[in-house]
């Protein structure tokens, strides 16, 4: 019998999965349209199409972008709110930053807790962690008997400097459990995040109140379908920071898993870029309704303290750092009211999808130009499992070139250089402007749409190497299989290294570790599959944000803190040019952090054949639309099935396979490495300088 570890991910459009046989070394992928609201059919129907029986999955491992969603669409809990009180409106003044300053008709989002539900309780704890005032306990009584008046159905308790002393916190706890019952969700910004800076702190405890009934049933209802189906292991969840979670720790921090998908598929593509030998690599993930694009230096993803899932709502768990944009396969075109061609953010989604899947949808989106321009085979879209209309492609794109008087062609190819402009600036954003050259990186494709993106873009930033992974539709299933079950852990620290006592940064980090060995203990990970990274916070004395910075060992001495100093000064000039004199800034530990790690067993991917020839996977020619000759050229077609390691295409190619379709534009070549990786040397000819330069001229 097979014994499969199993990874799933649900996107906006489509629904991913990848299995690893252990026995045998076989890996299956299979993608399903996504099955909104509940979603959870999408697992059941990949299931069922990857021809997988219950009691051959040994491990199962599940990402979605569920928790963000709730968030954006504003889909979270009623959720109310005790605080400090004189406190009432730390959500709502949130920080002074806008996404456009200079939009004067720009509307803010709303917090995700109504300032008629964030209720105050005398109490006060300054800085030090000294009580000023003890907790009024009548006030918070009061407040559960009003929360439980009005409908709310999960609280979270956020009170000032509570992060250096929880007691007020986790009694106010006490009581709203007694008052609104023992199975009543409540969450303190003390268990969930114990660190300094109000603001987020306080965001990132009532995203997580926000979250909880909605993760809660989603889980359930996720683990109750697999007991059906007939599994009856683990379920694990990924996280923002790479790694997973089991489903009941999950339960309790669903702000944790926002953005698992997509941190996924950057450890994919880690994964993909590695066995390539590539160690610098930007991942690029294009699904149908959005791209993620992350930057990985010598083979670790970068990690931010914090991300911002929505306009003045920060969640600051360690996340991936990535950036995403409204740009996918079923982005939608349209005329803003200046008479521009825009793409995006909208998108036509799973339902109704692009007009040329005969849904209802009449608005052009990515795909529909794409199949208009002929890069699209109708006949085996999904693999055939999908039927598309390249007649509705074409009535859309007419539609549009009218209201633009522009050829369809001209509108066609439009679309797509707006939306590569549009994720060529995201690459610039975690590139240049975090201190890297792309030039120095290679850049990975995956998702369903982005290897027919991948070349232009990297061409704007001259990135030499494109890869492409065997299955890249299902990348970010494919990296949730590799990730690893990780908890992560912090202590406030708050002093400037000349004032810190070694014994005592070395005592916080080994109550810490004793901590993570705990979970690790209640998780039953066998001892050689444990791992233990520790790292701090800091950043220059009086500055606001501060850099993660990764250590080998406890800085237990002065001579440690000392190279703590010269590290983070080096990491500040890589990423904003210059240094802080000496004299003038000293460096502040924040945090001290430690995460606690389940190793999982490496995938070994299948090595590609060896002995054929380009002719023996040609399947035809097609007439497709390049900018490169402005018009439609015929173009040979691919099967990359049948490509085997060592064969090199020229461009103009089209390769086909059944979770997406490799475009190679003219100027361009492809190679297939060992891995069946596709290989694309993005301007290996004069031909390709001129043809880039050819798509700006006419892009200008």
């Amino acid at each position: 019998m097979r014994q499969l570890r199993v990874a799933t991910d649900i996107g906006g459009t489509f629904t991913d999965l990848v299995a690893y046989d252990e026995n045998s070394g076989e890996l299956i992928t299979v993608k399903t349209p996504s099955t909104p609201p509940t979603f959870i059919g999408g697992v059941l129907d990949a299931l069922a199409k990857a021809g997988i029986e219950p009691g051959e999955v040994k491990i199962f491992k599940h990402g979605s972008t569920i928790s963000t969603n709730a968030i954006i669409e504003r889909r979270g809990a009623k959720t109310g709110m005790v605080t400090t009180k004189g406190f009432r409106d730390v959500l709502a003044a949130g920080r002074a930053n806008r996404p456009d300053l200079f939009n004067s008709n720009w509307d803010p989002s709303p917090p995700l807790v109504q300032r008629r539900h964030i209720l105050e309780a005398r109490e006060r704890i300054d800085y030090e962690g000294n009580v000023i005032e003890e907790l009024n306990e009548d006030d918070v009584r009061e407040a559960a008997r009003k929360f439980k008046l009005r409908g709310i159905e999960s609280v979270a308790v956020a009170y000032i400097n509570s992060f250096m002393r929880p007691e007020h916190e986790l009694r106010t706890k006490q009581i709203l459990l007694e008052e609104l019952g023992e199975d009543a969700f409540v969450c303190t910004s003390a268990e969930i995040l114990p660190e300094i800076r109000e603001f987020e702190r306080t965001s990132t405890v009532a995203a997580n109140a926000y979250l909880m009934p909605v993760i809660e049933r989603y889980i359930d209802e996720l683990v109750q379908a697999l007991r059906d189906w007939g599994y009856d292991g683990e379920v694990y969840v990924t996280h923002s920071g790479g790694g997973v979670v089991t489903a009941r720790a999950a339960r309790n921090v669903p702000a944790r898993i926002c953005h698992s998908g997509p941190a996924g598929g950057v450890v994919g593509g880690a994964l993909v870029g590695g066995l390539a030998g590539f160690e610098n690599v930007i991942t690029f993930d294009m699904g149908g309704t959005s791209a993620d694009l992350a930057l990985v230096a010598d083979g670790e993803p970068t990690l931010a303290p914090e991300w911002r899932v929505d306009w003045n709502i920060p969640i600051l768990f360690p996340a991936i750092d990535l950036v995403a944009i409204g740009a996918g396969g079923g982005t939608i075109a349209w005329v803003d009211t200046g008479g521009s061609l825009r793409a995006g953010p909208q998108s036509a989604g799973a339902d109704p999808g692009p007009a040329c899947f005969d849904k209802g949808n009449l608005e052009p989106t990515i795909t529909d130009a794409h199949l208009y321009l002929g890069r699209l085979n109708p006949e085996s879209y999904l693999g055939g499992d999908l039927e598309i209309r390249p007649d509705l492609a074409e009535q859309a794109i007419e539609k549009l070139a009218d209201e633009l008087g522009l050829s369809a062609p001209e509108t066609a190819s439009g679309i797509l250089r707006i939306a590569n402009a549009n994720m060529t600036s995201a690459t610039h954003l975690i590139s240049v402007e975090r201190g890297h050259d792309p030039r120095d990186f290679a850049l990975v494709a995956g998702g369903g749409a982005g290897p027919l993106h991948a070349v232009e873009i990297a061409r704007e930033l001259r990135i030499p190497q494109v890869v492409v992974p065997p299955t890249p539709g299902v990348t970010s299933a494919l990296g949730i299989l590799q990730v690893d079950l990780r908890h992560d852990l912090l202590a406030p620290v708050l002093q400037q290294v000349k004032q810190i006592e070694p014994a005592e940064l070395a005592a916080t980090f080994a109550r810490l570790e004793q901590e993570a060995k705990e979970i690790l203990d209640a998780e039953d990970i066998p001892e050689d599959r444990r791992s233990i990274e520790i790292s701090v916070d800091a950043r220059y004395y009086g500055q606001t944000p501060y850099m993660n910075l990764r250590l080998d060992e406890v800085p237990g001495t002065a001579e440690a803190l000392e190279a703590l100093v010269a590290q983070y000064r080096e990491r500040y000039e890589a990423e904003f040019g210059y240094q802080l004199p000496e004299d003038v800034a000293t460096v502040e530990i924040v945090n001290a952090r430690v995460a606690a790690i389940g190793l999982t067993d490496n995938v070994d991917l299948p090595k590609a054949p060896t002995g054929g020839s380009a002719d023996d996977a040609l399947k035809g020619t097609r007439d497709v639309y390049f900018d490169e000759t402005g018009e439609f050229t015929g173009t040979p077609i691919y099967d990359r099935a049948k490509l085997t390691a060592g064969v090199t295409i020229e461009g103009p190619a089209v390769i086909e396979q059944t979770d997406t379709t490799v475009l190679v534009p003219p100027g361009s070549s492809a190679s297939i490495d060992q891995y069946s990786n596709i290989v694309i040397d993005v301007s290996t000819t004069e031909a390709g300088e001129l043809a880039a330069a050819a798509g700006a001229a006419k892009g200008a």
